[in-house]
């Protein structure tokens, strides 16, 4: 089935590969200073054109090579001396743990942590040099081992290793998309090695072992466990991960990662919106779920807490993806780019709290010359730096309109809501019919707004919605929750009771959405919802919808801290096009229906 979504970008990107090769240049990351710089992979192919990134199985299936080349240079490139600047452990470190100034890049004084930019408009550029860096770290290892492959080999694997990208992981395709790919949680894996003999090698998409623990890199539990973990099972040294629990959330949570990325490129009319009320909500949703922790997971696994997220190995293939929509937002969007915005609070290592930062804001700690950071308006264009998406291949189009309704259709056909198959099906489970529910080829879409004063809730938090039952024994289903993402040394984990006092005062500088209607007609096929109007939905809504939100530890936050938390029921039209390429489109009216959250809170 998930093939099938992939055909045409395989058949695209496979035409692209079959270009004549250019021969290798020299690869550029130092400078005369010392420093490193982050370039982008050289290499181009005959054409000039770019090697793309692929979707992960999509290189396992059909490009072999590569998937030996890479699985093979990321294990080097885990295995390299943790003390050099380059290696998987200091690069990791950059994002949080073990806060230490990366190349001479400093930061303001009094200030620790690390340099990822959370909850403001830099998160999306500020991971785009971040990856590319990565990226040219492990094409070095991907080319020597292939180099240093049996004679008569070394050409058919150096071809293979010239086109190498990082490859992404979509994780946002719903139920279309299939389970965790098995490689992702098998101890081993077979290879094709340098020989050209299958071997077993320890899989790097496994875990990441630490080795040494370095004595004052890291706190508490983490300072003990010396691999990454999913799911652990204690927060001892000895723990063990638990990837069927992954996997088991993985399955329960992919349909509203779906709805909400859907969300993101229909609802978002700024990219500011797109990225932070969007896609880092549901990027913080998918750590989740890769790490477990509670109150899920009685203890927690290293993609969670910001500062250890990027030790665990799929960081990268996540990362990937929320660089790959944010490159579709951006083909299909070409005059829109970051505003000019405060972070408010959401200061870090390089950046004051309430900052301006706008496109030339420095991207700390990404060297692009010996004295200049890269910006976000210099890394708008991919191509610059090396590598293209299956989808943003613009060469292959003879005008950018054809262009932007390629990738238009693209976000139609991957992204549409899963409201959006359910309806045209015109039956839900149980055979319910769903045909009532769309009215002059729109529906009403129903969705969860918040707003909070970031000062008053701690640095990571969770807003978890369910529907209740009847009954005090009936289940709970869980419909979404809000996500936020900070680490620890934001600022002290306990609300300010200050702050709690005069939180109703004070600016809600956060925002956030949840999706409802894929829930909400799962209550419609089991018969216990008329409709998707409001006279249906409101009541329903009202008397089933409740949330609880938690510290990034799984500590449950009382009603009287969340103050400066707001919560509403809203709705809109979307209007589902003729022709399955199109994308829905979402009506910019949003009718709130404060009724149904009055005087509510957590229960």
């Amino acid at each position: 089935m998930w093939l099938t979504y992939f055909l045409s970008t395989i058949v695209v990107a496979s035409l692209a590969s079959c270009t004549p090769a250019a021969s290798t240049e020299p690869v550029r990351y130092e400078n005369s200073t010392g420093r490193h710089l982050v370039t982008g992979v050289a290499w181009r192919d005959g054409l000039g054109h770019v090697p793309i990134r692929r979707e992960i199985r999509d290189l396992k299936n059909n490009f072999p090579d590569q998937w030996s080349l890479y699985l093979l240079g990321l294990r080097a490139f885990h295995d390299s001396e943790q003390t050099n600047p380059l290696s998987f452990y200091e690069i990791s470190g950059i994002h949080g743990r073990p806060y230490k100034v990366w190349q001479d890049a400093q930061g303001l004084p009094g200030k620790l942590g690390g340099y990822c930019p959370h909850q403001n408009p830099l998160f999306l550029a500020w991971h785009r040099p971040y990856l590319v860096l990565y990226e040219q770290e492990i094409y070095k290892y991907v080319r020597d081992i292939a180099l240093r492959s049996a004679p008569h080999l070394v050409e058919r694997f150096a071809s293979a290793a010239d086109s190498f990208r990082l490859p992404y992981w979509d994780w946002a395709l719903g139920e279309k998309g299939g389970s965790i790919p098995d490689f992702f949680t098998t101890p081993t894996i077979q290879v094709v090695g340098p020989d050209g003999l299958n071997q077993a090698i320890a899989n790097p998409l496994y875990r990441y072992d630490f080795d040494p623990l370095i004595p004052g890199d890291f706190e508490g539990q983490w300072s003990t466990q010396n691999r990454t973990l999913r799911w652990p099972t204690s927060g001892g040294s000895t723990a063990d991960s638990q990837n069927g629990k992954f996997v088991k959330d993985f399955e329960g949570q992919r349909r509203g990662w779906l709805d909400q990325v859907s969300a993101g490129f229909g609802r978002s009319r700024t990219l500011n919106a797109f990225s932070t009320d969007y896609i880092e909500m549901v990027h913080g949703w998918v750590h989740y779920t890769i790490a477990g922790a509670p109150p899920v997971n009685t203890y927690t696994g290293h993609m969670w807490p910001v500062e250890y997220s990027a030790f665990e190995p799929l960081f990268l293939l996540h990362h990937c993806n929320v660089d790959r929509l944010f490159a579709l937002w951006q083909v299909v969007n070409p005059d829109k780019w970051f505003v000019p915005e405060s972070v408010k609070d959401k200061g870090n290592f390089v950046l004051a709290d309430n900052q301006i930062v706008d496109g030339n804001t420095p991207l700390s700690p990404f060297w692009t010359t010996s004295t200049t950071f890269w910006t976000s308006n210099d890394v708008q264009d991919t191509i610059s730096l090396g590598y293209a998406y299956p989808e943003t291949q613009s060469w292959l189009y003879s005008s950018s309109s054809s262009y932007r309704t390629a990738v238009n259709a693209t976000i139609a056909q991957l992204y549409s809501s899963s409201v959006r198959n359910m309806l045209s099906a015109g039956v839900g489970e149980n055979g319910h019919d769903f045909n009532h529910l769309i009215v002059d080829g729109s529906f009403t879409d129903w969705s969860v707004e918040l707003s909070a004063v970031s000062s008053t809730l701690p640095p990571t938090f969770q807003v978890r919605f369910s529907f209740i039952g009847d009954f005090s024994s009936d289940p709970v289903k869980d419909v979404g929750m809000w996500n936020v993402m900070m680490p620890s040394t934001h600022r002290d984990h306990q609300t300010k009771t200050e702050s709690r006092k005069r939180a109703s005062t004070l600016e809600k500088n956060m925002k956030g959405s949840v999706a409802l209607t894929a829930n909400l007609l799962d209550c419609i096929a089991a018969g216990q919802l008329g409709s998707l109007g409001k006279d249906d939905v409101v009541p329903f809504l009202k008397s089933k919808l409740t949330w609880l939100v938690y510290q990034g530890d799984g500590a449950l936050i009382p009603n009287t801290a969340l103050q400066g938390l707001t919560v509403q029921v809203a709705s809109t039209i979307v209007r589902i096009p003729e022709h399955p390429d199109q994308p829905l489109a979402y009506s910019d009216d949003l009718v709130v229906h404060p009724e149904v959250t009055a005087g509510k809170g957590s229960v």
